[in-house]
């Protein structure tokens, strides 16, 4: 199943990706490596961790979308032993530096002189060198959050003005986001809840097509509601009814290809829409 064919389900065929290519931002929040991943060592599932964020990315810019925002760890994951070695390890043994820098933009955010001061120096030269060899002319930016907190964006605002405003935030196996809030470029962020992890081996392309998909169709739909909708007449009525009264819940089955079965939640104006894969 490709795009046109994910297109032609009813509930995807009035989605125009093309309208949205210039202004659909994701915030990717991966998550799920170590509690769902059957590998033997955390480096191995941070392996699976980086691989789905390559695959995302590529998918993304194929369809035509030009950035994404990604979270590999908030500064508090420095207190789990042996888990941001494993994380370092993993980005450094996947990353193709021609490959990846002919193909995309990295700009980083993040307490990134830390590692300096912590004897990590050489993962710190590993990522400025691929920050400082990007390409302007490439058609595609990966916004990394790296070493990042709250408080680190709060008193670096002006080093958060070049990633754009977020559409949507994707969340993998929680259904919260913590430790990762952009201060000015969340502010029409919707929110979009996969009950499966961001490991490669569980997603087709297929797969990772249609999470785009349903989160340019919520974010499009919804865009309009956040902070500047004027109801017509009767429209609240309407809402109220369906959302309070009915506790509406639309739910799809989808058949596709995948390894794994999944739960994807977006979240309309009249209540939580379910998608089974």
């Amino acid at each position: 199943m490709d795009l046109t064919e994910i297109k032609s389900i009813p509930e995807f065929e009035d989605i125009s990706l093309e309208n949205f290519t210039d202004s659909f931002v994701p915030y990717l929040y991966l998550d799920g490596h170590r509690s769902s991943n059957l590998g033997d060592s955390d480096l191995e599932r941070y392996h699976s961790g980086y691989k789905f964020f390559q695959r995302f990315a590529k998918i993304l810019k194929k369809l035509g979308f030009k950035s994404m925002v990604t979270m590999v760890h908030t500064s508090r994951n420095c207190n789990v032993k042996g888990r941001i070695e494993a994380i370092h390890s993993a980005i450094q043994q996947n990353f193709n530096s021609l490959k990846e820098q002919k193909d995309f933009n990295y700009i980083l955010y993040g307490d990134i002189d830390l590692y300096k001061q912590t004897g990590k120096g050489d993962f710190y030269n590993f990522i400025k060198n691929i920050e400082c060899n990007s390409k302007e002319n490439n058609s595609f930016t990966n916004h990394i959050l790296i070493n990042y907190s709250e408080n680190w964006a709060l008193n670096n605002l002006d080093k958060l003005n070049s990633i754009p405003p977020i559409s949507t935030a994707i969340r993998f196996t929680k259904g919260f986001i913590s430790g990762g809030w952009i201060p000015q470029k969340m502010q029409e962020t919707t929110f979009i809840y996969s009950q499966i992890p961001s490991i490669s081996e569980y997603w087709s392309d297929e797969a990772i097509t249609l999470l785009i998909v349903i989160a340019v169709k919520n974010w499009s739909h919804m865009t309009s509601y956040i902070g500047k909708k004027e109801y017509e007449r009767g429209e609240k009525e309407l809402i109220h009814n369906r959302r309070d009264v009915e506790l509406k819940l639309c739910q799809y089955k989808l058949n596709i290809n995948n390894s794994m079965r999944n739960r994807i939640i977006s979240f309309g104006v009249d209540g939580p829409i379910l998608y089974e894969l």
